[in-house]
């Protein structure tokens, strides 16, 4: 039995193996999670850099009782290894199988379901203070990385802890900063120097001592006061945490069993919170993610020995939708286009390297992109905010009190809208219609086709109020037409729905059932001119979405039929009032009744 294995059968065996079995551990772990992203896809470049510091956080605290927080939570891989995950590791994201992200239902060790950057630091807080509260054991780490820091809620958690003053590590895992060997070392040596049992002595204590000293005892503490105050700022670049009442530690080589563990054993009974900063390397011990960090940050089904991906990208609605901005912007000077970390993702690449005064990415920073958006719009450019809708509903206040309020016209151009399989129910973009349709003055329009991504891309920038356009992650057909009969069913499929919707009416029609009309539907807010004639002609109204069917397209069209005081039997179809696992998106589609065989019955048995 490998090493790997006898450690995921009995977690508390890693206190016990030898420095050089550390390492073997390390490389078991890694090659694992290489085979198993290579055939599953996944999050490589993050989890190839945190395998020593979680293994390391596994040795020297106790998980369980002690507890780990993720930030994100897209570099728990070896956590998962490590707590008896090894034998079903190869199901990652796979539907049904462990997911990529921390499941409190897969474990007790993983404490919440995360997915979404800048929560760790005021969650581990509330549980630290709840579990003081209620006299439970335990210590609590929270591990966050540098994009964290861009995100202001962790700055609020940050400042708020070090007023509580609790006994909680907070782990920095920096994975952008380069650090020198020589400043590397320095940096051990120190932190291993004032984190030592006997330098690190509650102050109170020492204080007391050197108070007994006849005549000079107060002179030295204001001395010993000063130097330690010269000193870190001259030495430690922690000084911000230090001021918001963190002990900050660092930085050292987070690939570094010996630095890694040395430090971790002297602050994990620091009773107060500490801050450990360790610097690694994204896609650590595999070269082609070394090198290119971004391409195998959320990497497809990829060929180990060459690194290269094994099938071939069609184009996006999203790389569709860049072209058309890079276009618009050759002609209008006021075009500005900003994003929240999401450059590559979003199919942006060439935009930036275009106008890259005109390019912007916060960082993860949601709620600062929409409000610097607003002020961008209110001093004449004309503003596109580019965003997964999974991360839109962070900045959902924003929406509201910034862009609509104010009535500003900002573009939103909504990717990943609908299910975007493997990631799960974090990534899901399935709310955004059911949110976006409360806010007045908007418009919310969801393309059926590549043709009309363009279109509406184009359009948006001549509209005086904000616009949102959703769009799917992946197909989207080139172009789209209705298919009219002269029955009584309507069938209204929006957006990414449409294509789906038009290929179940053409099952039904091929079986002789000329009842069905097909309408490729755009724009949800304000519904548009074809999809309300449908509903004045036909008795039978079917919509179809790709969202929540709570508050959704279908919800809309029902408020209109109410509204209208129309006689009218509506069946809504879409997504269920629940988060939707993670699954292959055809798949999901098809369970959930949206797959082109499923919505010709269900249409076919209403439409009868």
């Amino acid at each position: 039995m490998e090493l790997i294995e006898r450690i995921s059968k009995d977690p508390p065996l890693i206190k016990n193996i030898s420095t050089e079995e550390l390492d073997l551990l390390a490389g078991q772990v890694r090659q694992l999670i290489i085979e198993t992203v290579s055939v599953n896809g996944g999050h490589l470049s993050s989890n190839l850099g945190a395998v020593e510091l979680t293994i390391s956080i596994h040795r020297t605290f106790s998980i369980p009782p002690d507890k780990i927080v993720w930030d994100v939570g897209h570099q728990c891989y070896t956590h998962k290894i490590l707590t008896g995950r090894y034998g079903s590791f190869r199901t990652l994201r796979k539907e049904g199988g462990i997911s990529g992200f921390p499941a409190p239902e897969e474990s007790i060790s993983d404490i919440f379901k995360t997915g979404h950057a800048g929560t760790a630091v005021s969650a581990a807080t509330g549980l630290k203070t709840g579990e003081s509260m209620t006299g439970q054991q335990g210590r609590v780490i929270a591990v966050i990385g540098d994009g964290s820091l861009t995100n202001g809620t962790t700055f609020e958690g940050l400042n708020f802890l070090g007023s509580l003053k609790k006994n909680l590590v907070i782990v920095l895992n920096d994975n952008k900063m380069s650090i020198s060997p020589t400043r590397g070392a320095l940096s051990y040596y120190l932190a291993k120097l004032i984190t030592s049992p006997v330098v690190n002595r509650p102050r109170a204590e020492v204080a007391e001592i050197l108070k007994s000293i006849p005549s000079i005892g107060d002179e030295i503490i204001k001395l010993a006061q000063e130097m330690e105050k010269k000193t870190r700022q001259l030495l430690i670049p922690g000084v911000f945490f230090e001021k918001l009442g963190l002990r900050y530690f660092g930085p050292i080589d987070g690939h570094d069993f010996k630095q890694l563990l040395h430090i971790m054993s002297n602050i994990k009974d620091i009773n107060e919170p500490v801050l450990l900063h360790v610097v690694t390397k994204k896609g650590q011990g595999y070269k082609p993610a070394e090198e290119s960090p971004e391409d195998f940050h959320s990497a497809p089904v990829f060929d180990i020995p060459t690194g290269s991906f094994s099938a071939r990208k069609a184009p996006s609605p999203g790389g569709v939708a860049g072209k058309e901005l890079e276009n618009l912007a050759s002609r209008e000077e006021k075009l500005v286009v900003l994003t929240a970390a999401m450059e590559k993702g979003l199919g942006l690449e060439n935009f930036a390297a275009r106008f890259p005064s005109r390019f912007f990415d916060v960082g993860i920073a949601e709620g600062h992109c929409i409000v610097f958006a607003s002020g961008l719009a209110r001093a004449g450019m004309k503003t596109v905010v580019a965003i997964y809708s999974t991360f839109l509903q962070r900045g959902y206040d924003h929406i509201f009190h910034d862009i609509c309020l104010q009535n500003l016209p900002v573009t939103f151009l909504v990717d990943r809208a609908g299910i975007v399989g493997e990631d799960g129910p974090t990534h899901h973009g399935v709310f955004d219609i059911s949110l976006l349709r409360t806010l007045p003055g908007l418009k919310l329009f969801a393309p059926c086709s590549m043709e009309d991504v363009k279109r509406l891309v184009s359009a948006s920038m001549k509209e005086e109020k904000p616009v949102f356009i959703r769009f799917p992650k992946g197909f989207l057909p080139p172009s789209i037409e209705a298919c009219e009969n002269q029955g009584q069913t309507a069938v209204l499929g929006c957006g990414s729905m449409a294509w789906n919707s038009l290929e179940a009416c053409r099952m039904i029609i091929e079986k002789g059932d000329g009842s069905v009309s097909f309408y490729p539907v755009n724009a949800i807010k304000p519904l548009p001119p074809e999809a309300l004639s449908a509903i004045g002609r036909c008795k039978r109204i079917v919509t179809v979405e790709e969202n929540s069917i709570v508050g959704g397209f279908g919800s809309a069209v029902s408020e209109y039929i109410t509204d209208m005081n129309l006689d009218r039997k509506l069946l809504r179809l879409g997504l269920p009032d629940q988060f939707i696992e993670q699954g292959k998106r055809a798949s999901l589609l098809d369970k959930y009744g949206l797959s082109p065989e499923r919505l010709a019955k269900t249409i076919g048995d209403f439409s009868s």
